[in-house]
């Protein structure tokens, strides 16, 4: 299969066939030199293989009315990356694309699941987004809702910008059977069910978009007492690896291949350690081919069996974090991590720079804790930390206020500096 898509593209991309002209006659992958997303963005036109096909035709064709249900050139799909990590992607999918990844959502994915479940026509669904222009979440609810008329009053659409208050509010007068969103707004629900301020009897959750943790995994199937799915997604590999009636996330290795790499993009084979990145090539695009591209997340890959699926584990810890600097000395956000990821009782947390000595804490806590207590004490040993590290002065608060979201994406960042 790759070698299949490398020749392909070699005959019908201008761009690619200069970027492969010293290609050995049996290459393998690692001889393929790495896509980088400038590439893509600064040779565009000549990156695709459709001579038909230009960007601004993509990015008008993609800020179509939310009713057009046409395919772009008459047989595409196109879409557009969020641009939270700068100027937004276009990316055309052809068929071929859209229905391996599709059958890999429906037999892989949902394959578990009743088909009433996840029928429009007979159950609510919710799905907290970011309901902003250009949010491609945003923008195929709306497809969807306009290609379902007889059902779009069982497709609700909330702002993950709102209050968890106010979604509470919405969602106990709605009633879903279903909810989608982002994991870093459905935990917090999920301790509001657990508090019995949501009342709900939901029969499934799916998230993705956003790395779920194992500890985010077990709150939502401990609140909500049902299958929790979970899809490991990116506009330009598409279905890159999801559950399987667990929470481990498997590799669709045999239509995605994932390349962990380090801080230089070198492979690092059977490695356990964290990647700096990885490089994703997804072997059923042929018209905006995707052949180790890089991307920015943090991930491990795991061969050992850890249930009946044959294929790898993918584990993720999200996108590479930002440095901050605090008392005129700079560190990784990860440190900062590292030191709460098992805090007791702390669900979700966020890291908001408030000043140039000082960060806030803000934080999820569970049901049964006593926010004060456990904010507070990692509030402490936060500066405990900066203070060993050469920053006494450094200060360290902690609040109740809500996280601060993304403002072109609407999910949850580690950090922010205001």
């Amino acid at each position: 299969r790759l070698h299949e898509l490398v020749a392909y593209a070699r005959e019908h991309s201008p761009w690619l066939a200069r970027h492969y002209a010293n290609l050995p006659e049996n290459f393998t992958l690692t001889d393929l030199p790495i896509v980088q997303k400038k590439d893509m963005m600064e040779n565009y036109d000549d990156y695709v293989t459709d001579r038909n096909i230009h960007m601004q035709d993509v990015l008008k064709y993609v800020e179509r009315p939310t009713d057009d249900t046409s395919l772009f050139l008459g047989q595409y799909t196109a879409l557009k990356t969020s641009g939270s990590t700068g100027k937004p992607l276009p990316m055309v999918r052809d068929d071929y694309h859209n229905k391996i990844h599709g059958m890999m959502m429906a037999q892989r994915l949902m394959g578990g699941i009743p088909k009433d479940v996840l029928s429009l026509k007979h159950n609510r669904f919710a799905s907290v987004i970011h309901l902003g222009n250009g949010s491609s979440s945003y923008t195929a609810f709306l497809r969807t809702k306009a290609a379902n008329p007889d059902a779009a009053h069982n497709l609700l659409g909330l702002s993950c910008l709102d209050s968890v208050n106010h979604l509470v509010e919405q969602l106990n007068e709605f009633q879903p059977a279903t909810i989608t969103g982002y994991p870093s707004m459905l935990v917090p629900l999920a301790v509001e069910q657990m508090k019995g301020n949501l009342r709900l009897d939901v029969k499934l959750i799916m998230t993705s978009a956003e790395m779920l943790a194992e500890k985010d995994y077990q709150v939502l199937r401990e609140a909500f007492h049902c299958p929790v799915l979970n899809n490991y997604c990116m506009t330009e590999g598409g279905e890159v690896a999801m559950t399987r009636g667990s929470s481990h996330l498997h590799l669709n290795e045999d239509w995605v291949i994932v390349e962990p790499v380090d801080k230089d993009m070198n492979p690092l084979g059977e490695s356990d350690e964290w990647s700096a990145g990885l490089l994703v090539t997804d072997l059923t695009n042929y018209v905006q081919p995707i052949i180790r591209y890089y991307v920015s997340d943090v991930v491990r890959i795991s061969r050992k069996p850890v249930d009946e699926c044959n294929l790898p584990c993918l584990e993720i810890r999200g996108r590479m974090l930002d440095n901050y600097t605090i008392c005129g000395k700079t560190f990784g956000v990860a440190g900062l991590v590292i030191e709460s990821e098992v805090w007791p009782h702390l669900i979700k947390y966020q890291f908001v720079q408030t000043a140039d000595d000082t960060i806030q804490l803000r934080g999820l806590c569970s049901a049964d804790s006593n926010p004060e207590e456990v904010l507070g004490g990692l509030s402490k040993h936060l500066k405990q930390f900066l203070a060993q590290h050469g920053c006494p002065d450094a200060k360290v608060e902690w609040s109740l206020e809500p996280f601060i979201p993304n403002k072109r994406g609407g999910k949850i960042p580690l950090y922010v500096k205001l």
